[in-house]
């Protein structure tokens, strides 16, 4: 049985944590690309940034570094798209 350190369970909380703030980055440059926000929807992105805010606060109530920079990261993109979803529809 293989035995993982707190280093390795770090690890992949960091590879898990970009590979989901990494999911939002090609919507957020299509958006900016094209301009157009039509076929996004705003709840989505509002859940996603209820979602993220609250992510963040746990993390940093527990001290858990990965989730509270994926968490920052995510918000700033799902807020950035909500933006632009008000302002370009």
């Amino acid at each position: 049985m293989l035995q993982y350190t707190v280093k390795h369970i770090e690890i992949l909380g960091f590879i898990a944590a970009g590979l989901g703030t990494l999911s939002l980055l090609p919507q957020l440059i299509k958006i900016v690309l094209s301009r157009s926000t039509k076929s996004i929807s705003l709840i989505m992105y509002i859940v996603i940034t209820i979602d993220s805010l609250l992510w963040i606060i746990y993390g940093i109530a527990l001290s858990l570094t990965p989730l509270i920079i994926q968490s920052s990261i995510t918000l700033a993109c799902a807020a950035a798209i909500i933006v632009l979803k008000l302002l370009w529809e």
